[in-house]
């Protein structure tokens, strides 16, 4: 039987062991999750997470659109993986995108492409409904849950497996990788009318979450009911 490291889980779960992975390569973080980081970008570098299937063979992508993830994904279709979708969390993502979501789709063996309907895309760019219901999410017990964001089309990815695990795009920020505190911040948003529906929908949600993955700044670990709270309440917070 193979055993599990217990010291190589705590360090992968630290932000020392995520600053000090290399750029574009996928790091284990927990049990079938995978963490890669993109370029530097404003506000801090953009990361991309992967969940493997417990089949071992398929994988689903979130955020993970940046030249410099481009080699890694096609890496894992060398390695033997079939990746069954690439998750867009909103629209400063999309921007990111290394190429057209047709030639991104190609790297990645054809993986289809999700995305919330309201963001407007490219010419050529095709999309599927990323808010609606579709086998890729239930194959990985995914829910999604459709927030504000800036003007719209933001998403919060939900994972049912290692206890919870919340993807927060753009719709959380974490403490930066240079700071002591692993708190957790709504972004700043252009209109009040977005910072007030965002706050609402932050203190609407329910989903118990062991662990918080931000596009940027430092992700949440082992997350107790009490410290889920404290981070729902601070993000449901409406600044005076």
């Amino acid at each position: 039987m193979k055993t599990v490291d217990k010291m190589q889980i705590l360090h992968s779960q630290s932000a020392e062991f995520i600053e000090q992975g290399e750029t574009g390569k996928f790091l284990k973080l927990i049990p079938d999750t995978f963490i890669i980081k993109g370029g530097e970008r404003e506000g801090g570098v953009h990361q991309g997470y992967a969940i493997r299937h417990l089949n071992r063979k398929d994988i689903i992508l979130i955020d993970v659109v940046e030249s410099a993830t481009k080699e890694a994904v096609k890496k894992l279709i060398t390695d033997g993986y079939s990746i069954k979708g690439i998750l867009i969390s909103n629209s400063d993502v999309y921007k990111t995108a290394y190429d057209s979501l047709k030639t991104i789709s190609e790297d990645a063996g054809g993986a289809p492409v999700f995305m919330h309907p309201r963001i407007t895309v490219n010419n050529g760019d095709k999309v599927k409904d990323i808010t609606s219901k579709n086998e890729v999410m239930k194959h990985f017990g995914l829910t999604v849950t459709d927030l504000p964001g800036n003007g719209g089309g933001s998403v919060l990815i939900y994972s049912d497996i290692n206890d919870g695990m919340l993807f927060t795009g753009a719709d959380a920020e974490g403490s930066p990788y240079d700071s002591n505190e692993n708190t957790f911040m709504r972004p700043k948003l252009e209109h009040k009318n977005d910072e007030f529906g965002l706050a609402e929908a932050w203190n609407a949600y329910d989903k118990p979450f062991a662990y918080l993955f931000p596009l940027k700044g430092k992700p949440g670990f082992n997350l107790e009911d009490g410290q889920q709270t404290d981070i729902l309440q601070q993000l449901g917070k409406i600044q005076s």
